[in-house]
C-alpha cells in the first residue's frame, strides 16, 4: 500500500496597486512629482528614469519625492518601476510630460551687492533680484593669513559674516538659478582693518561742556584715507532708561536699543579728533565718535552718554550794573582782565567793592 503525503504551500498575497498613483505640478519647466500610497515599508525599492525623445537619459532618481528641471522644451517620458518586498511583485507606472515652456535665461545685469560694516563685522544684501525657491545662493570667505575658505550663513541671500582678525580676504558669493539653469558670480577683495586701538577719551571741563578726544587709529598720521566724526544726540526715549542703568558704564545695549533719527542730532563735527561742545539745555545725550577709513569703506563707533544737570539754576542774566566790578573771574577761577570782551555765554564771577560777589552771564 503506497501513502502520500500532501504538503500545502503557502500562497503569498499580491499587492494592492490600486493606492499607488504618482501627483505631479509644474512651474515652466521645473516639474515637482510624487509617488503616492508607497508609505508602507513593504515597498522596499522605487526607480525613476526619465529620458527624451531620442531616448537619451535625462534624469534618475530612488526618491519618493523629486523635482525635475528640463533645460529644454519638448515630450519626456519616463519609467516608475515600484517594487514590493513583501509581496515579492512589482509594478510599473509609465509618464509621459510635454514641456512647453522654454525656461528663460537670467538678467543679472540689474543684480547689484550691497554692502554694510562696522568694524570686522560685515552684512551684505542682494538688490534687484527678489528671493526665489529657484535660487541657490552661496557666499564663500578666503582667508590670505591661513589659506582656508569658510562657507557664510545666509537667509535669502540676506548674508552677516564678522571676520575673524585683521587682514586681506576675497568674499564671493555665487548665485545659481536651478529652474533656468544660469548663475553669477560676485567677487570682492576686501581689507580688514584692526579698531582695536580706537579709543575715546571724554573730560566735562566746565559743568555743561564737553571735550572729547578720539586715539589716533592710523599707522601714519598723514593717511589721507581717514576721517573722524562726533555725532551728539538727544531723544525723548532716553529719559526712559532708569538711573541704575544709565550710570551703569557696563551696560551697552543702551546704544543697540535705541536707534536715533537724523532729527534727534543737534550737533555734528568732522573737524578732526578733538570736540570741545557746550550742551544748550540740561537733559540725558549720547556722543557717537566714528573712524571711518573712506579708503577701505570701514568704520567703527564708541559710544559715551552724559547727563547735563541744570548748571545756570537760580541764575539770571542781568544788566549791565550800576557799580562796575573790580574784579571777573571764570568758573574755573581764571582771573579775567576788565579792559577786554568778557567771555559770553559762560558763568562768570563779578566782584565789586561795596556789594557782595554775583554770578553773571553775558548773553548773545
Amino acid at each position: 500500500m503506497l501513502c502520500f503525503w500532501a504538503m500545502q504551500i503557502p500562497l503569498v498575497a499580491q499587492t494592492n496597486w490600486s493606492q499607488v498613483s504618482v501627483r505631479y505640478t509644474n512651474q515652466c519647466n521645473v516639474y515637482s512629482l510624487e509617488i503616492l500610497g508607497v508609505s508602507d515599508t513593504c515597498f522596499s525599492q522605487i526607480e525613476t528614469e526619465f529620458v527624451d525623445q531620442y531616448a537619451d537619459p535625462v534624469y534618475r532618481t530612488f526618491s519618493k519625492k523629486f523635482n525635475i528641471y528640463f533645460s529644454d522644451t519638448g515630450t519626456y517620458y519616463g519609467t516608475i518601476l515600484i517594487k514590493n518586498g513583501c509581496g515579492r511583485d512589482d509594478s510599473t507606472i509609465y509618464l509621459t510630460l510635454k514641456v512647453q515652456c522654454k525656461p528663460l535665461k537670467c538678467n543679472w545685469f540689474s543684480a547689484k551687492l550691497k554692502q554694510y560694516n562696522q568694524n570686522r563685522y560685515y552684512q551684505w544684501q542682494l538688490e534687484n533680484v527678489f528671493p526665489d525657491s529657484c535660487l541657490n545662493y552661496q557666499y564663500r570667505f578666503y582667508n590670505y593669513q591661513t589659506g582656508k575658505t569658510d562657507t557664510g550663513k545666509h537667509y535669502n541671500g540676506l548674508c552677516n559674516y564678522t571676520f575673524p582678525s585683521a587682514g586681506k580676504f576675497k568674499m564671493s558669493l555665487s548665485i545659481w538659478n536651478k529652474c533656468r539653469n544660469c548663475d553669477t558670480l560676485f567677487v570682492k577683495e576686501l581689507i580688514i582693518l584692526s579698531f582695536q586701538a580706537a579709543t575715546l577719551s571724554t573730560q566735562q571741563s566746565t559743568c555743561d561742556s564737553l571735550i572729547a578726544r578720539m586715539s589716533l587709529v592710523a599707522d601714519d598720521p598723514k593717511d589721507t584715507c581717514w576721517k573722524h566724526y562726533f555725532l551728539v544726540y538727544t531723544d525723548a526715549t532716553l529719559d526712559t532708561i532708569s538711573q541704575t542703568r544709565w550710570n551703569d558704564p557696563n551696560e551697552p545695549s543702551i546704544y543697540k536699543q535705541y536707534t536715533f533719527p537724523s532729527t534727534s542730532m543737534i550737533h555734528a563735527s568732522s573737524k578732526g579728533r578733538l570736540m570741545d561742545y557746550r550742551f544748550p539745555q540740561q537733559g540725558r545725550y549720547i556722543l557717537a565718535a566714528q573712524w571711518y577709513n573712506q579708503c577701505y569703506n570701514q568704520d567703527t563707533l564708541i559710544y559715551a552718554r552724559f547727563e547735563i544737570p541744570d548748571c545756570y539754576a537760580d541764575i539770571k542774566t542781568l544788566a549791565p550794573p550800576a557799580e562796575a566790578p573790580i574784579e571777573v573771574f571764570s568758573l574755573k577761577g581764571q582771573s579775567l582782565s576788565l579792559d577786554e570782551n568778557l567771555p559770553k555765554n559762560q558763568l562768570l564771577l563779578f566782584r565789586y567793592k561795596h556789594k557782595p560777589a554775583q554770578k553773571v552771564i553775558i548773553r548773545d
